[in-house]
């Protein structure tokens, strides 16, 4: 009897441990594709920083600074930022990325989006996401909640 046993187990071993194996396999892809996906919307916000004027996004990044005046630059900029944050919150709600890294990104969406000029902005802007209820509704509880402080600010 203890040889069935024993047999039984030896033939549960390899399935238990390709199990194991596959498990462990699709924990590394979730976390190299999150890593891409990290990788890449960080670029795509660098780009738009580099577009992003400078007085514009100092100005919302530090409230003591004056406000400029608005532009069409200010306002295609604003929009390239917010079309973008609509598709990381769409991969978000998708389930796409990890929570931990929503909520990476999250803390720099709330704080830009609470700055005056991306206040200012929206205004303008809004209606070109109103195909998007949920979404319009996650921008405007963001921008009435109160700004996140940053390391600098503590």
């Amino acid at each position: 009897m203890p040889a069935d046993v024993l047999g039984q187990l030896g033939q549960a071993a390899p399935l238990v441990l390709g199990c194991v194996g596959i498990w462990v396999a699709l924990l590394n892809q979730r976390r190299q594709l999150n890593a891409q996906m990290y990788i890449e919307i960080s670029g795509r916000f660098q780009e738009l920083l580099r577009l992003f004027p400078t007085e514009a996004w100092l100005a919302n990044r530090m409230p003591s600074q004056p406000l400029p005046p608005s532009s069409q630059e200010l306002t295609d900029c604003t929009l390239y930022c917010l079309q973008l944050i609509a598709e990381v919150y769409q991969l978000h709600k998708s389930a796409y990325i990890t929570k931990d890294l929503w909520l990476l990104w999250e803390r720099d969406i709330q704080h830009t989006l609470t700055g005056p000029v991306f206040q200012r902005e929206w205004e303008r802007l809004a209606a070109d996401f109103d195909h998007n209820p949920e979404f319009l509704r996650y921008i405007d509880t963001v921008m009435r909640s109160k700004r996140p402080r940053t390391p600098t600010e503590n």
